[in-house]
């Protein structure tokens, strides 16, 4: 921590494993540790909680080895977007529901912000003159410059509560939210004013939706994801690849069209003479 490193998580790490020499820790012991730690947990979870702080704990300590993770740790990438018409909706059933948090999603939908970064976000880090907000600490462990687009400046600009709250701003956040049952209890409430084709919408699936965007309508590769700072690697930004269809993938619309072809002809046909016999009637 004195390096700079977090201290999420660290302390159930700490009471298995900080009395013991590097010597002593080893894949196996990791492996036992994590499960008794976090028997319930999905390997996802176990990896975020004790095999990455143990790895970056070891590697200040100079121990550059391999930590194995535990089978099934990146997950099943689930991406979930929504459509500019269900968008839409949404922001208008928050809107009605409470002007704040309309705000507040329309910040998740053009930054691509997580939740626990819009909550957090406070005034002094908020310029719309030069449209940007600053997130010193993201959940990648690196700081972001966030652009704010004009629909968002505007937004922003109309914060039901003001964004002048006197002269010293600094800590004072933007949005009165907090991460708890009633703000998931509210967004379960629009999403269900806005209709039943957005009961998928959660929280996350606004930063979804921006990155979708930002590839089918902001023209951005999977490199120009990593490069707007909200993931750390290609891999993590990879799955967003499959919103949009390949360059190859277009060339479907060179293939010839035959849907237009004259229809066959079914009228029956003598084949001896090849002339027509109306049905259930033979030649003499």
């Amino acid at each position: 921590m004195a390096a700079g490193g977090a201290d999420d998580h660290l302390d159930p790490v700490i009471d298995a494993l900080g009395d013991k020499a590097l010597g002593d820790i080893d894949q196996s012991l990791l492996d036992v540790t994590a499960a008794a730690l976090f028997p319930a947990a999905t390997p996802a979870t176990r990896n975020r909680w004790f095999y990455t702080p143990v790895s970056a704990i070891l590697k200040q300590a100079g121990d550059e080895r391999t930590i194995r993770r535990p089978k099934g740790w990146r997950g099943k990438p689930r991406v979930h977007w929504m459509t500019p018409d269900q968008a839409g909706r949404i922001l208008a059933a928050a809107d009605a529901d409470d002007a704040e948090f309309g705000v507040f999603l329309a910040t998740l939908l053009y930054t691509g912000m997580r939740l626990s970064e819009a909550t957090g976000l406070t005034l002094d880090r908020l310029n719309l003159g030069e449209a940007w907000a600053w997130t010193p600490k993201t959940k990648n462990g690196q700081p972001r410059l966030v652009h704010l687009p004009p629909v968002l400046v505007a937004a922003l600009a109309n914060h039901p509560r003001g964004l002048d709250r006197g002269a010293d701003r600094t800590g004072e956040r933007v949005f009165r939210f907090v991460k708890c049952g009633r703000l998931y209890t509210r967004i379960r409430r629009v999403r269900k004013a806005a209709g039943p084709d957005c009961a998928f919408v959660t929280f996350h699936t606004f930063r979804h939706t921006w990155a979708t965007w930002m590839r089918r309508y902001g023209g951005l590769d999977t490199r120009g994801l990593v490069d707007t700072g909200a993931w750390r690697s290609m891999q993590s930004a990879a799955v967003y690849e499959h919103v949009v269809a390949s360059e190859e993938a277009q060339r479907a619309d060179a293939l010839p069209d035959v849907t237009r072809a004259t229809a066959p002809n079914t009228e029956p046909v003598d084949q001896i003479g090849g002339k027509s016999v109306e049905p259930g009637k033979r030649r003499a």
